[in-house]
């Protein structure tokens, strides 16, 4: 198995635990119409990501990306941005929602721990789509 599908499942299941995340939070607004829950919290929005989990994945992006001697072109930076950054950040968010059940004063240092990785681990491997 090669660096390429390494990444390529790495993005698979980003998109699948923000996928699984975004249907939780939409229980949970349904059970809310239906008067059978309350109300959701707005940190359950999966784009409402900290801005620590930005830096983190930055952070392993760019120490990929100087290990690996990446050539930097512009398509490059707009990969790394999109597959490295975003991504992985949304992802991170989106395991801290999951964990929670969309309770954000329930997060604990290991929910954050587990984000971080999950952004840092996206971004590392995001070195594998160029």
């Amino acid at each position: 198995m090669t660096v390429e599908h390494v990444a390529v499942i790495a993005l698979v299941v980003e998109v699948a635990v923000m996928v699984l995340a975004r249907f939780g939070t939409e229980r949970r607004h349904w059970n809310h119409y239906k008067q059978r829950g309350p109300a959701p919290q707005t940190g359950n929005d999966l784009t409402q990501a900290s801005g620590v989990l930005y830096a983190v994945a930055a952070a392993a992006v760019a120490g990929a990306a100087v290990v690996t001697r990446a050539e930097m072109s512009l398509s490059a930076i707009g990969t790394f941005t999109l597959f490295g950054i975003l991504l992985p950040a949304c992802a991170a968010h989106s395991v801290m929602v999951l964990a929670t059940r969309g309770r954000a004063d329930r997060i604990t240092r290991w929910h954050r721990g587990s984000a971080c990785i999950v952004a840092a681990g996206g971004g590392i491997v995001s070195i594998g789509l160029l």
